[in-house]
């Protein structure tokens, strides 16, 4: 990834819960829900017609690692080589967009974790180390510990904040090693995180607001080593879990931060906490637009002093916000970086709809699920703002020869 370039992106959603729901039965991966596994081809087709410079795609660990001394490269092997040599689109590898290996017991809080995800991360560059130029060690920490610590809806099914930080304190401990891994292999890190957080105009809810919306930024604190930042929520994170040698151990663990990834949704990356009527705490969406995306984007800048990109961006559902969104969010992050901000990419993530994380914990065929971020349906019928994505990379590219 180079300092003076930006890059235009797109993803395809890549999240792999594989254990089976303990009441439903279900499991969630995105590949095999949308037919990826056997539409990669044509999907990556579609990437290609796009002009974009890199796609942002993972690799499915549980199915490369199938036991613990076991691996097969056969799918990926065909698809990495397709994407980066025959198509020439550079990949932003997501090495964890959320799940581990069934034979991993206890998933993110088994022992192991840190050194098995070490490990998947070495052989992964041993062996696609020499087409990558970049890529994620993990997406979103604050979202696996929410899901996985907090509400107990994937492995290991915890509950409560010290639940959440079990799972965090792991999860940032194997990062951590596979950054160092990336880094000596000469790959850049984007290290992605959400950037969304909680709102209230209620006292009694304010404690709440700040905590939800300190957790979901507080990785890359973790990555620099500086703790500091966090010291008004020390007896919070003590009250959960967090010891004198974990405070310690992340102190001196710190790898830095190459590029920070920035995932915002306009429809839902900030909620308003207030009560209803019966007394019981309710979140609703906040709706945000391009000046809050700059705003964040800024704010980070200051704080952090490292480059940036825009990992992950969309609107579901509703096409003629997701088409005014695509034009002045794209047009607001370029702009921005012509003027001398330093980031350095847009990405429209996914860019073929994907089903709703919901459908794994509830009753109902994946027809009922349906999210649609995209440009494609799940039936790869391209539906709308392909051709709009098209024409704004075509254009920034000729304004900048």
């Amino acid at each position: 990834m180079k300092n003076n370039e930006f890059l235009w992106c797109c993803g395809i959603e890549d999240t792999f819960i594989s254990d089976p729901h303990p009441i439903t039965g279900k499991t969630l991966d995105e590949y095999e829900l949308t037919g990826h596994y056997d539409l990669w081809r044509q999907d990556f087709d579609k990437v290609k017609s796009l002009g974009v410079d890199a796609l942002r795609w993972g690799i499915p660990w549980y199915r490369v690692q199938p036991k613990k001394n076991t691996w097969d490269w056969s799918w990926t092997d065909k698809a990495i080589s397709y994407l980066v040599e025959d198509l020439k689109v550079d990949l932003n590898l997501d090495l964890m967009h959320y799940g581990t290996p069934g034979w991993l017991e206890g998933a993110f809080v088994h022992p192991d974790y840190p050194q098995a995800v070490e490990e998947y991360t070495a052989q992964v560059i041993e062996r696609y180390g020499h087409l990558l130029h970049m890529a994620t060690p993990f997406n979103e920490p604050h979202t696996a510990a929410e899901f996985a610590g907090r509400r107990g809806e994937w492995p290991p099914y915890l509950h409560g904040y010290t639940g959440y930080l079990s799972v965090y304190k792991n999860i940032m401990k194997g990062t951590l090693r596979q950054t160092k891994l990336l880094q000596n292999a000469n790959i850049t890190c984007i290290q992605v995180e959400c950037s969304g957080g909680s709102f209230t105009k209620i006292p009694a809810l304010q404690k709440m607001a700040s905590v939800e919306t300190v957790v979901q930024s507080m990785f890359f604190d973790f990555l620099t080593g500086d703790l500091s930042g966090l010291e008004p929520f020390f007896p919070f994170l003590e009250e959960h879990g967090f010891t004198e040698q974990d405070f310690s151990y992340f102190s001196q663990q710190g790898t830095g931060i190459d590029v920070m990834g920035v995932n915002f949704y306009p429809q839902f990356s900030f909620q308003n906490l207030s009560y209803d009527k019966k007394g019981d705490i309710q979140r609703d969406n906040i709706h945000l637009w391009t000046e809050d995306l700059i705003r964040i984007l800024h704010s980070r800048y200051e704080k952090y002093q490292c480059p940036m990109i825009v990992t992950e961006t969309s609107v579901r559902d509703d096409v003629a916000m997701k088409s005014r969104w695509l034009e002045e969010a794209s047009k607001a992050v370029y702009s921005e970086f012509i003027s001398g901000l330093p980031v350095f990419g847009f990405t429209w993530f996914p860019i073929i709809d994907m089903y709703d994380w919901d459908y794994r914990v509830n009753v109902g065929d994946k027809s009922k699920f349906k999210a649609c971020f995209g440009f494609w349906n799940q039936e790869r019928e391209e539906y709308c703002c392909a051709q709009q994505y098209r024409s704004i990379i075509k254009s920034a590219k000729e304004l900048n020869r």
